[in-house]
């Protein structure tokens, strides 16, 4: 005899999925600085084995570069309809020659192990320079 599944119960399963990537998006707010919260957030939804890696990628940042802030930003191709991708952006005021040796540090040691597990490549991570100009 076959199970059948209660009807019930999927949608259920449905919600508390949406529910625990609500829960993890908020997390990653808290983390980094969100330009774009809803854009970002349906990116999440489209990859969400994205969520892991970005709620990682914040302490595995931090050894390296432990006072920068970081911001989860979304960007565009405007020659490809429709494609976008999340980054991470180190804002530091690091020397140019210094950011990189700790971002090299940052993907041999970890980020291009760890890449791989996202698919289509909408994730990245990248420096940005913080101005002391207001």
């Amino acid at each position: 005899m076959t199970a059948i599944q209660n009807p019930v119960q999927k949608p259920a399963t449905k919600t508390a999925t949406f529910d625990d990537l609500i829960a993890d998006f908020n997390k990653i707010r808290s983390l980094y600085t969100v330009d774009d919260p809803l854009e970002a957030f349906k990116l999440i939804i489209e990859e969400a084995e994205m969520v892991s890696l970005i709620l990682e990628a914040h302490s595995k940042i931090r050894e390296i570069f432990p006072g920068e802030k970081l911001a989860l930003e979304v960007t565009t191709d405007p020659e490809i309809a429709g494609w976008r991708s999340l980054w991470i952006a180190i804002y530091t005021k690091l020397e140019v020659d210094e950011a990189l040796e700790k971002l090299t540090i940052l993907d041999d040691t970890w980020w291009l192990d760890n890449i791989t597990t996202v698919t289509k490549s909408k994730l990245h991570i990248n420096l940005a320079w913080e101005s002391d100009e207001i």
